[in-house]
């Protein structure tokens, strides 16, 4: 138990102490610690209701030497695989040294497994503090998930009102176990979705809402009601995944959703690891309501929007002042929600330039979390994430050469508030959201449409902009639900494939 003051621990822990005492349990005093700043519990540090990887376990991984057999190597894996929830991606840190322990395999140390034993001493030492979990309605639960080619990884984290970027909870990986490698692309990240739903749970409860965000469309399998005629995982799998990835939308309330998604729509994927500390990264604004009267002139909310419209994919984004009570807005084809929330910064910037000092708010935390630390870490890496050019590279280039020129503030707004709970800084987010929206006389708002439209796009693209036949026939070798008409849609709206025409 913790908290902000020792009293209020006392207190906690007093009536925890009557609850087990009233239902038989016998409790050594001597046993009974605290209140106190920092204690260690079952080998974990916890301190300001965070927990640690202690010191003294760190010192002792850094100065381990390579093991000299399987038992060794066996027990290395068993001291530092208490601590993979600190460490992202850690099941595919580790896969060189558990290949060497199989019964099939000898033991050979190689180069493959001393990167790896070197490796993961380091993120050990560098293993980021995990919580505290907080409950209530100002409360945010973000739900990465990613299906890989060797296995799935996830991550939780959660982000309280006034607070800067979000805190992680956990992190978890694995690699595929028998059929899973065989699963098709949309059944690999529905599995991601499905083991991160169910980590998440264990640390936040089943009752709290989430926001789910994979790399691909999954809601809409789960609420479809049917199974793809291409799949590769049983049904009664495809039952076990809906059951509970629609769990959380029946505890819900009609104004409170139990589980929300955004699609991540990152190439590359997502790094989750910690952010150096001399990174730099934008100022947390305020909330809006506590600018001070003379700051508001400089508050600015951005918003994006895409539709399906017709035969073309419309993009739109917006920019609010609320003491101007003013919009502007631009738009354009071809393009995602996620490419409009940036272009509805710069366009922000664009205002801003001769202000020389703009207050943002927007409800995008791929926007806000870009702008509070990521922008300068793509700089770093030459615009490039494990070899490979950023999404959208020139847009944010673009961003960052004017962030440098002035001093920028950010804050990400909770979007869709009920009216009981709004305040002016919903509001004016709303306003905006509604600038952004796309007016057009027929729009096609059905999910099962976007989400195949965005599969058929993404196997336009990896396919490597060939003819619609043969994405077709490779859609189909793969697994992946498809129609010729979505396919035949992607590849009439493609620019390149335009440009090679």
């Amino acid at each position: 138990m913790w908290g902000n003051k020792a009293e209020e621990v006392f207190e906690k822990g007093k009536r925890v102490i009557q609850i087990l005492l009233k239902a038989g349990f016998m409790i050594k005093k001597s046993k009974v610690k605290g209140p106190a700043q920092e204690i260690q519990f079952l080998g974990i540090k916890w301190q300001d209701g965070h927990h640690h990887v202690p010191m003294d376990v760190v010192n002792k991984i850094a100065t381990m030497s390579p093991p000299a057999n399987k038992k060794e190597t066996q027990a290395f894996l068993g001291l530092v695989g208490f601590w993979r929830m600190h460490i992202p991606g850690y099941s595919q840190l580790v896969s060189p040294l558990y290949q060497v322990t199989r019964k099939k395999n000898y033991f050979e140390w190689g180069l493959e497994q001393q990167q790896a034993f070197e490796q993961i001493k380091q993120e050990i030492a560098h293993a980021v503090a995990l919580g505290p979990v907080w409950t209530g309605p100002a409360v945010q639960n973000v739900l990465y998930t990613a299906s890989r080619e060797t296995g799935l990884t996830c991550s939780l984290w959660q982000k309280t009102a006034g607070e800067t970027p979000c805190r992680p909870l956990g992190f978890w990986s694995r690699g595929y176990r028998g059929s899973e490698a065989h699963y098709t692309p949309t059944e690999k990240e529905i599995l991601a979705a499905y083991e991160g739903i169910r980590a998440a749970s264990e640390v936040v409860g089943t009752e709290k809402s989430l926001l789910l965000a994979p790399r691909l469309p999954v809601l809409h399998w789960m609420f479809k009601g049917n199974i793809p005629s291409t799949h590769h995982a049983t049904s009664a799998t495809w039952s076990k995944w809906v059951a509970l990835i629609t769990q959380p939308s029946r505890l819900g309330k009609p104004n409170h959703p139990g589980i929300l998604e955004e699609v991540m729509d990152w190439p590359e994927g997502r790094d989750f690891g910690a952010l150096s500390e001399e990174v730099a990264r934008a100022q947390e604004a305020p909330p809006y309501n506590e600018l001070p009267e003379d700051e508001r002139h400089y508050a600015l909310f951005t918003d994006g929007s895409c539709h399906v419209v017709g035969n073309h994919r419309k993009w739109k984004a917006a920019v609010w002042s609320p003491t101007r009570q003013v919009v502007e807005a631009t738009e354009g084809e071809g393009e995602s929600s996620q490419f409009a929330e940036v272009k509805a910064i710069q366009l922000a910037l664009d205002i801003a330039e001769r202000e020389k000092w703009p207050v943002l708010y927007t409800d995008s935390w791929m926007v806000a979390n870009a702008l509070w630390g990521w922008l300068q870490q793509w700089k770093k890496t030459n615009w490039q994430h494990r070899g490979k050019p950023i999404w959208a590279a020139a847009l944010w280039q673009d961003i960052a050469a004017r962030v440098e020129n002035m001093a920028v503030k950010v804050r990400h707004v909770d979007a869709h508030i009920p009216k009981s709970r709004a305040t002016e800084e919903h509001q004016n987010n709303e306003q905006v959201d509604k600038a952004a929206k796309i007016e057009v006389a027929q729009v096609d708002l059905d999910w099962e449409r976007k989400g195949e439209l965005f599969v058929a796009q993404w196997a336009h693209e990896t396919l490597g902009h060939l003819g619609r036949d043969a994405t077709y026939r490779w859609a189909r070798d793969q697994g992946v639900d498809l129609t010729m008409e979505a396919i035949t849609l992607v590849s009439h709206e493609c620019e390149i494939c335009a440009a090679i025409k």
